[in-house]
């Protein structure tokens, strides 16, 4: 059982034993009690067990319960005895306060809580009896667990003026007091940052990656390819359907790991090997060429550091890490690599550190050894926890999650630079809406700074923990060039995994090479590289590291991040690098109604993050110059987008998605639309019907990639406004239709005004049956004889520009 992680993961970390009622009871009835319950304890229960009990239990036993599992730490089936007693007296105090702190702390939906701990404060008990079946009231702490639920709502000046209730009548120290103190410092910060936001776009990654269960704990390669994770979901094969953990009542942890098709869309998520349904398992660190991952694991009951290597197409049993000095007795949850691999950052809660857990730096010496750990300071660590440490490619830029007094409430992700003498910066509070009132932990970037990932819950997620992208403008890498190589196996085949390339640098000062490892999976390989600088790169095969290609590059010598691509295609029979075919591109632009050839369209080529790698202007015959794939071969996949543009027509983008073959010259074509009053455009961008639930209004994930689109339309032409109308067929009565139309319309212009700039230019509005496009009308309870497919003609939206 992993104990530490779930209060890490799914519990308020520092606050694990959250019955902390202040009573008149002497320590000797407390120290009888908890004899007590250690005799009958609670792991012999299974959940069903639970809810036999409570349907035949008295209201004493049913009390006796629900207080030995909240001091257990079981909120899950506590809730469950809770419930039951709610049901002989739905206004009891002492009830809904138990109700509200099992949510509050079983569930990451906070939030439902509220209504119980409010009914919990209306009657409380300086002499709270936590045994006796008469006490009605509720102890003292509803005051502070009721601010929690407000602090975690952003409710900040409610959550500070339940805190100060709490503290006013507590009367003495106790740990919650403490926590207390603690959250209205969080507040102050909470209450800044939600008014000041940073330029932060927080993005779920979707029910591909997030599920209603946890996900947490990610980790994402240099190049935003690959996203290694944890996760609590129950297996394609079942194989965990009846194993959970009994305290969260939850499947075990287990890491899967996810890759992007053609950069685009991450793909199914994978079980990795090395993950038992009976264990729990939790992502900590991937090596840069991924051919070694980190994972935290508790066997003893303190929770270990271990690792797995890739060998013969799969990833290893975990061994525990071998470095001195790392794992202990006490708590080692995270570590860290650099990308240079001579240093690691880790986390752990040993004696001698600040408080909590701190941030501990082993370096790799000369003599290929490890250092003993250091601890990295008062600037760094504090009085309370610091965790989940990542250092980025410049190898001085550090990202770790702090819940101390400059957090906004829980764990929030803070930065920290070195300096030229060494000196690590006053950690600075990353902001909103990148952190939250709640748990922002274990954020990890790609190579130039600019996409991050987090684990956090927020209202807009699946259910519990889920993971999100972070895009920012401002925290990118500086002054640092990165190699970004690739080597491709002619044919389908994976590469050789003895294959290795050499780095060494021509001009260097010192002494400079370095060997880096491709990626098994598409041939890949990155390393940081010197600035100003001639690089030779020898690529090696096997055992001796028999040599089989050259090649050199060249670093600028501009302050600003660099990425040097070094493309190789390997015929892997021969060990011979054979040269990349090249492919043009050409394509023509035409009218959407007459079909005429447009002269002047602007055509912009744009990558997989927007920015424009090509621009033309087509001639008389509608034709644009062609484009040069260069480094392609037979096979290749490519994806982009095309962004045209024309005065008097609607900006339009177009994905590419293309497999090169044999015939080197590919052509393009497209058709643009006259920007028009009264033009429905869903017919101009071939938008499917947006499909609804029966009788619902909820955007559903299919109707999502069709808005998406109107969405892309309205921000490429910001100076249209469009009436968005949902419209029925004639089945139900008009005045339903009419209702239901309007909702529908309304709920898909919000999803658009949320994502588009000067959202008051599209509105909703419903138009039922009042215009149907064919004969399907009804008369009275009678329906003409109309296919389905003719009634779906009726149930459109429509997209008209009005402006």
């Amino acid at each position: 059982m992993n104990i530490k992680r779930d209060c890490l993961f799914l519990q308020q970390q520092k606050n694990c034993k959250m019955f902390n009622h202040t009573t008149n009871h002497s320590k000797l009835v407390l120290l009888i009690i908890a004899i007590f319950f250690s005799f009958i304890g609670t792991g012999q229960f299974t959940d069903q067990q639970i809810r036999e009990f409570v349907k035949t239990a008295s209201p004493k036993a049913l009390l006796e319960r629900n207080t030995m599992l909240i001091m257990d730490g079981n909120f899950y089936q506590s809730m469950l005895v809770a419930d039951k007693l709610l049901e002989l007296n739905s206004e009891n105090s002492n009830y809904n306060y138990r109700m509200g702190l099992a949510l509050l702390n079983s569930s990451s939906n906070h939030y439902l809580s509220r209504p119980y701990l409010e009914k919990a404060i209306l009657s409380l008990s300086k002499s709270f009896d936590l045994l006796s079946t008469k006490e009605e009231n509720a102890p003292f702490d509803s005051y502070f667990y009721l601010g929690r639920c407000l602090h975690l709502s952003n409710e900040i000046d409610k959550a500070v003026k339940y805190y100060q209730e709490y503290i006013t009548l507590i009367g003495k120290n106790t740990e919650l007091l403490t926590q207390a103190l603690l959250y209205i410092e969080q507040c102050k910060v909470a209450k800044y940052e939600l008014s000041y936001p940073k330029k932060f776009e927080v993005i779920n990654l979707g029910e591909v990656i997030n599920t209603s269960n946890p996900e947490y704990a990610p980790v994402i390669s240099l190049d935003g390819q690959s996203l290694y994770f944890t996760t609590r979901r129950l297996r394609a094969d079942s194989s965990n359907a009846n194993i959970k953990e009994p305290l969260v009542n939850m499947h075990m942890e287990d890491v899967y790991y996810s890759t992007k098709d053609n950069g685009a869309d991450w793909q199914k998520p994978e079980l990795i090997d090395f993950s038992l349904p009976e264990r729990n398992e939790a992502t900590v660190a991937v090596s840069t060429d991924e051919r070694n991952i980190y994972i935290y694991k508790d066997d003893r009951g303190n929770g270990d550091i271990f690792f797995s290597e890739f060998q013969d197409g799969r990833f290893k049993e975990l061994q525990p890490l071998d470095i001195p000095g790392v794992n202990t007795k006490f708590w080692e949850p995270h570590i860290t690599v650099s990308i240079d691999g001579k240093s690691k950052y880790f986390s752990s809660d040993r004696e001698g550190g600040y408080g909590g857990r701190d941030i501990y730096r082993i370096i790799k010496l000369p003599n290929g050894e490890w250092s003993l750990p250091q601890n990295m300071g008062p600037t760094i660590n504090g009085p309370y926890d610091e965790d989940a440490p990542f250092i980025s490619l410049d190898n001085k830029t550090m990202y770790f999650s702090s819940n101390g007094p400059k957090s906004m409430g829980g764990f929030d992700v803070f930065i920290s630079v070195k300096d030229s003498e060494g000196q690590w910066s006053a950690p600075l509070n990353l902001g909103y809406p990148l952190n939250s009132t709640g748990d922002d932990i274990y954020y990890t970037t790609t190579a130039d700074g600019k996409t991050g990932y987090l684990s956090s819950f927020r209202k807009d997620g699946f259910g519990d923990k889920d993971i999100y992208e972070i895009r920012n403008d401002f925290l990118g890498q500086q002054n640092i060039s990165l190699l970004k190589g690739e080597i491709v196996i002619a044919g389908d085949e994976l590469i050789p995994e003895d294959i290795a390339v050499i780095i060494n640098c021509l001009n260097c000062d010192e002494a400079n090479v370095r060997t880096v490892i491709p990626r098994i999976r598409d041939g890949k390989f990155f390393s940081t590289i010197s600035k100003c600088s001639d690089y030779e790169l020898i690529y090696t095969r096997g055992e001796g590291g028999v040599e089989f290609h050259r090649s050199t590059i060249k670093t600028n010598c501009l302050d600003e991040y660099e990425e040097i691509k070094e493309r190789i295609l390997l015929k892997l029979e021969e060990m011979s690098v054979i040269p990349f075919a090249k492919y043009t591109l050409a394509g023509t632009v035409t009218d959407f109604v007459s079909k005429d050839k447009l002269e002047g369209v602007k055509v912009k080529f744009l990558d997989e993050d927007g920015n424009i790698f090509e621009e033309y202007t087509t001639g008389k015959s509608g034709n644009f110059q062609s484009l040069v794939l260069d480094k392609r071969f037979d096979g290749d996949k490519i994806d982009f987008r095309v962004l045209l543009t024309k005065e008097e027509y609607i900006t339009q983008q177009f994905e590419v998605h293309l497999v090169l073959g044999k015939e080197s010259h590919i052509e393009l074509s497209y058709s643009i639309d006259k920007l028009k009053v009264g033009k429905d455009i869903a017919k101009v961008l071939e938008i499917q019907p947006i499909y609804f639930d029966l009788n619902k209004s909820d955007i559903r994930t299919d109707a999502e990639i069709e808005l998406n689109k109107i969405v892309t339309v309205m921000n490429d032409n910001p100076a249209i406004k469009i009436e968005l109308g949902s419209h029925t067929d004639c089945r139900g009565s008009q005045a339903f239709n009419m209702s239901l139309s309007n909702s529908r319309a309304k709920s898909s212009a919000e999803y658009i005004q949320k994502r588009i700039t000067n959202p008051e230019r599209i509105y909703g509005k419903g138009y039922g049956e009042s215009k149907l496009v064919n004969n399907c009308a009804c008369e009275g309870n009678k329906i003409l004889n109309c296919s389905e497919e003719q009634h779906q003609e009726n149930r459109r939206t429509e997209f008209r520009i009005v402006q």
